[in-house]
């Protein structure tokens, strides 16, 4: 875990001065396509997002407080070595807001280019229409946005994206790239025959797509949807330490979707599902889902802790080690059956009692984390270990994931020992355009803690 964590560290140090190293220009909500990128005169998203000329390799695009109204489309293209990075200023909260002029109108944040980093700030849709549609998988009525990548090896950090159509479409026109540790809410719609509408819709033909240490919740639909038709690609995937839950709930509590599905109408390949987290309110929602329709090559799903059954099916070569299955009745199903899963996994009918705390770095911000609590005897409060996210004498904030933008839970100075944290009943916002929806509590059986640097950035 120490080696773990000082590597991570050491990562995050180099990505930090790979980015200084660069020039940095500034976008602002009033910026003008006339200026020149500097803090006195600083370009609008649309421009900056261009590729303008001054712009190179291993450069950052500061955004400014405040919101980004309508569509934007990014050309940004780095290297592998020296990608671009579009990220919030620090002490701002920069929103891009999915809206036109059209409400009727589909706006978009589309990335195309390549090798560029997207970091930090906030994608949304504000439209105030009601998310019960007329129809299903594709309504002219529906118009939230979202985030939509065909680019080629790019990067979204610790993104916060809700309230829109998807929050990402991660598209195999862009090969290989990340999303990693982002918060992902209250995305999707409600329609007759069921919710849609997903935290990622991903699929991949080429190179490796990483998706990692997401926070996921609250969709109208799935969590994690690497899925397509017998035209689409899924393959290389590595979904890594992920948080998935009550995913559905917000087209209502008893609508809950699996929290993680890899699989489609093609034959999937090169697929590890590693050290994620799942839950459901009343543990009846599927936690993964592997393997749909066609017959499919060979994955692998490891150290996860799953909440809710499991299946696993069709796979020519499955390797399904040190997870926890937990489900009120059969919490895995296997097919073809394989060696016995209870010798190199643990499996439980029902609650299993006591505590599981689980702290994860992120590996880009030095002194931010989440923090996973399965509370099974719901304390008031538990003991968190921070050390792998914290240097004793560090400022630091925590919020509940569910609630990331309100008022924290813990803040203070770090002294080395472990923190309580309260476990209480913490609410996710509802989706916009359901004001009367409240989403299940989880709390104060399970939470999901958000660990934030305090200190001043430069």
């Amino acid at each position: 875990m120490i080696i773990a964590a000082r590597a991570i560290a050491f990562a995050a140090v180099l990505a930090a001065a790979h980015a200084a190293a660069g020039a940095e220009f500034y976008v602002a909500p009033d910026g003008r396509a006339g200026g020149d990128g500097s803090k006195s005169r600083p370009w609008d998203l649309a421009t900056a997002l261009a590729h303008p000329a001054a712009v190179k390799p291993g450069d950052t695009i500061w955004l400014q407080g405040g919101t980004y109204r309508g569509g934007f489309t990014s050309q940004l293209k780095g290297t592998a070595e020296a990608p671009v990075t579009v990220r919030q200023a620090p002490g701002a909260r920069a929103t891009i807001d999915c809206v036109g002029g059209d409400p009727g109108k589909q706006v978009f944040f589309t990335v195309q280019g390549a090798h560029a980093r997207y970091w930090g700030f906030e994608v949304t849709s504000s439209n105030p229409k009601r998310r019960t549609e007329t129809t299903g998988s594709h309504p002219e009525e529906i118009s939230r946005g979202g985030v939509n990548s065909f680019g080629q090896n790019v990067a979204f950090i610790n993104l916060a994206v809700h309230d829109c159509s998807n929050g990402f479409g991660f598209w195999s026109n862009g090969e290989g790239g990340e999303i990693y540790g982002c918060i992902i809410y209250n995305n999707g719609w409600d329609a007759p025959d069921r919710g849609h509408g997903h935290a990622i819709y991903a699929q991949n033909q080429r190179g490796t797509k990483r998706l990692a240490d997401n926070v996921i919740f609250n969709q109208f639909c799935y969590g994690v949807h690497a899925y397509g038709s017998s035209k689409a690609f899924i393959n290389h995937f590595r979904v890594v330490g992920n948080v998935s839950f009550n995913n559905g709930a917000a087209k209502g509590p008893t609508s809950l979707a699996p929290a993680i599905l890899v699989g489609g109408g093609s034959p999937s390949e090169d697929i590890e599902v590693a050290e994620n987290f799942t839950y459901s309110t009343g543990l009846g929602a599927a936690s993964l889902q592997l393997g749909y329709g066609a017959n499919n090559k060979d994955a692998a799903v490891r150290d996860n802790f799953f909440v809710g059954p499991a299946s696993m099916r069709k796979w020519e070569r499955l390797a399904v080690a040190g997870n926890t299955f937990i489900a009120p009745q059969t919490p895995v199903a296997v097919e073809p059956p394989g060696a016995d899963l209870a010798a190199v996994n643990t499996i439980f009918k029902g609650r299993p009692g006591g505590l599981k705390v689980a702290v994860r770095p992120n590996k880009y911000e030095p002194g931010r984390g989440h923090v996973i609590v399965y509370n099974w005897d719901k304390k008031p409060e538990v003991e968190a270990d921070l050390s792998a996210v914290l240097k004793p004498g560090a400022r630091f904030r925590v919020t509940s994931a569910q609630d990331f933008f309100g008022e924290p839970v813990l803040e203070g100075t770090y002294d080395g020992k472990s923190v309580r944290l309260p476990m209480k009943d913490y609410r996710a916002p509802p989706p916009v355009g359901r004001p009367d929806y409240v989403p299940p509590a989880t709390g104060p059986e399970f939470n999901v803690f958000v660990v934030l640097s305090a200190e001043p950035r430069p």
